[in-house]
């Protein structure tokens, strides 16, 4: 078997071009949804409404934030996979999680920083409280965006205090990691950090680790493929009131548009165009098949409205389109006049 020491050029998950290309989807991600994300929270700011401008409105800003969501959300299972793959297969510890030596090193640099001690000068340290921000912070705002995506669907489970305070939690948490971000990288440590050599000492290969890699690829492609169908499933089945409430039929008396008075010539002339006169006759005082008069000096409009909308077991409803509220108007004055002898 090869020495475990035996530095290797890196491939696979590991791979230096994949590592890149996983900085550079995290740097956009994360300026992406703080440019579309600060803005919803303070939208009331002027420098939110003139950023919303510059976006193309609130909508379009929204759907980028979404967007920007779904890449960090990809680029974080596909991490998750990556750190399981070094575990697994080569049995390595996540290298940018800190210790105590690590605080003890910040603390000893930031000292330098202020010319209180000397030594060389290394801000590895920093990268890894940086990586934890990064974990923590992308974490807690996957959770809880999830959660703003289809609230119905998560109180459906959970309280109902769930969704603001998730909404006060996510909006928080993106301001935090801004902040952190900016202070670990131009505040307290000053850092200019220094790219290191992007080969990562590996185990050679062997039989072993040919073993565990067969071994954990198709596991973590079926696994990363559930989850990705599982968030899938839930950020577009979204359910609305309007699904899981169950309708209510009914008419609301609020006509538009009507004159003041109506006409009853207006509503004879009406009356000849409707097929309403089929059956209630041509004058409406009845049909031949016992349908009854609508000549009645009592009908109130309240009365009227309501049985032309939703109409009756022998009556069909009118929608607005074909028998506007401006017409039924001048129909009840019609049919409540007095009759000419």
């Amino acid at each position: 078997m090869a020495n475990r020491a035996d530095p290797v050029r890196s491939v696979g998950f590991d791979s230096v071009a994949l590592r890149r290309i996983e900085r550079l989807v995290v740097v956009v991600a994360i300026i992406g949804l703080a440019v579309t994300g600060l803005p919803q929270k303070f939208a009331i700011e002027p420098w939110a409404r003139a950023l919303f401008v510059l976006l193309g409105g609130i909508e379009s800003a929204r759907i980028l934030h979404r967007f920007l969501a779904i890449l960090l959300i990809a680029e974080s299972i596909y991490h998750v996979a990556a750190l399981g793959y070094r575990a697994f297969v080569y049995g390595l510890r996540p290298g940018l999680f800190p210790g105590l030596r690590d605080f003890g090193a910040g603390v000893k640099q930031f000292l330098r920083n202020l010319g209180l001690g000397s030594g060389e000068t290394t801000y590895g340290f920093a990268l890894k409280w940086e990586y934890v921000l990064l974990f923590i912070s992308v974490l807690i705002l996957i959770v809880t965006g999830l959660i703003l995506w289809n609230p119905i669907a998560v109180t459906s489970t959970l309280p109902g205090e769930t969704v603001p305070l998730a909404r006060s939690v996510h909006g928080d948490q993106a301001i935090l990691l801004v902040a952190g971000l900016v202070l670990l990288r131009v505040g307290i440590f000053l850092w200019r950090p220094r790219r290191e050599s992007e080969t990562v000492s590996s185990p050679a290969p062997s039989e072993r680790v040919e073993q565990r890699r067969r071994t954990y690829l198709p596991v973590a492609a079926v696994g990363a493929l559930l989850i990705a169908v599982g968030l899938f499933v839930f950020t577009t089945s979204q359910t609305t009131a309007i699904h899981t409430v169950p309708r209510q039929h009914g008419v609301v008396y609020a006509p538009q548009g009507l004159d003041e008075v109506g006409d009853p010539v207006v509503g004879a002339a009406l009356w000849s165009t409707l097929r309403c006169s089929f059956c209630h006759g041509a004058e409406a005082t009845g049909g031949v098949r016992g349908e009854p008069s609508l000549r009645r000096p009592d009908l109130t409009f309240e009365a009227f409205f309501q049985q032309v909308r939703v109409g009756s077991e022998t009556m069909p409803a009118f929608s607005p389109e074909e028998l506007p509220d401006g017409y039924l108007i001048h129909l009840w004055v019609w049919l409540t006049a007095p009759q000419s002898p």
